[in-house]
């Protein structure tokens, strides 16, 4: 029967780093093949030596899936990849740049999408972690979820792309939310547009709050500007919520939307109210697509780098998997782009940067 005290000693320094084979080889006062063959069911390990090994894991919480490579001591030469919805243009980009910069160096990539449900999530990235990925990058459904704090005490590293986390430090790559809004409104204002409406759609996300937040400050600075932010819960109900401000004394003459999902609801929405863009309304969007070209007229946005975002993340990844960081967290944040086309009242495209 192994001591409590050796047990307890392993246990405090597992609480930053997971529990490897060789701590439990230790915590038991076997070799580390011995634990190797405990775990694989081995004839040859004696009763007495397995009740110590499988104690050892139990107060270790030792998992033998993540074991594998530790006990040959090299890496899987593969990573994970989680993001909200594959359908989204914007993390399509990013999953295929992940995939390539991954691929260069001889990684493979797990990929799989979360539908921007935490406990999804949550189950994907624990069933990652068992497995033999060497590092994970992760765009969290809630960059609140309690379970992430958790998550990067793991052995395992953790990239987060678009949205830090809120309860936990990790390296992370993101975009100037902030100054982007601030590229679109002033452009607006610019305009001569002096009701300018921000439209929202997933208020919880970070990015998203901190585009609002922008929107905020840019309209502050103006004398007589009021902020006015509507939330549309989903495009079933968008129309009810549209029609309220079109229909009231304070119709906005310009829309700002908050990300690429807000955008084409308020485009459709606006389209069934016979409201037209930019003749009725201007509007600029976050977050840009190829498609907005061929819409009419062609949406004006903020273009995020997410090809950058992809192949900066993975790069992060690697070099942390590496152990090429001495530093505790990286926070790397990439600048936009405004992306001029109609929508907005001018004619002709042209792209704008702060």
């Amino acid at each position: 029967m192994i001591s409590t005290p050796k047990v307890d000693k392993v246990r405090k320094s597992s609480r930053i780093k997971r529990a490897t084979l060789q701590d439990v080889a230790r915590a038991a006062g076997v070799g580390p093949m011995t634990v190797s063959r405990t775990i694989n069911g081995h004839p040859y390990v004696s009763e007495e030596t397995a009740k110590k090994v499988h104690a050892a894991i139990r107060h270790l919480g030792y998992r033998a899936n993540h074991a594998a490579r530790v006990l040959t001591g090299q890496s899987s030469k593969s990573i994970g990849l989680i993001v909200p919805d594959l359908a989204d243009t914007f993390f399509s980009v990013v999953s295929h740049a992940v995939q390539k910069v991954a691929r260069e160096a001889g990684y493979l990539v797990w990929l799989a999408a979360s539908d921007g449900d935490p406990s999804i999530e949550e189950a994907q990235v624990e069933e990652m972690t068992n497995h033999p990925v060497d590092g994970i990058l992760l765009v969290p459904a809630d960059s609140r979820s309690a379970y992430l704090k958790a998550a990067v005490l793991e052995s395992t590293p953790i990239v987060t792309i678009d949205r830090p986390m809120e309860l936990a430090m990790t390296d992370s790559v993101e975009v100037e939310n902030r100054i982007g809004a601030r590229l679109a409104v002033e452009h607006l204002l610019n305009h001569g547009y002096k009701k300018i409406t921000c439209v929202v759609m997933n208020s919880h996300l970070r990015p998203v709050k901190e585009r609002i937040a922008g929107y905020e400050e840019c309209l502050r600075t103006q004398k007589r500007m009021s902020v006015r932010k509507v939330t549309l819960s989903n495009e079933a109900s968008a129309q009810q919520s549209l029609s309220a401000i079109f229909n009231s004394r304070e119709r906005p003459d310009a829309l700002f939307t908050a990300n690429n999902l807000c955008t084409i609801t308020v485009i459709k929405t606006l389209q069934a109210m016979k409201v037209e863009i930019p003749r009725d309304v201007a509007l600029i969007g976050f977050d840009d697509a190829d498609y907005y070209t061929l819409l009419n007229p062609p949406v004006t946005a903020i273009r995020q780098p997410a090809t950058e975002l992809g192949y900066t993340s993975t790069r992060l990844l690697l070099q942390r998997i590496k152990g090429e960081f001495t530093s505790s967290t990286v926070r790397t944040v990439l600048p936009v782009t405004l992306v001029v086309r109609e929508s907005c009242g001018c004619k002709g495209e042209k792209q704008a940067t702060h």
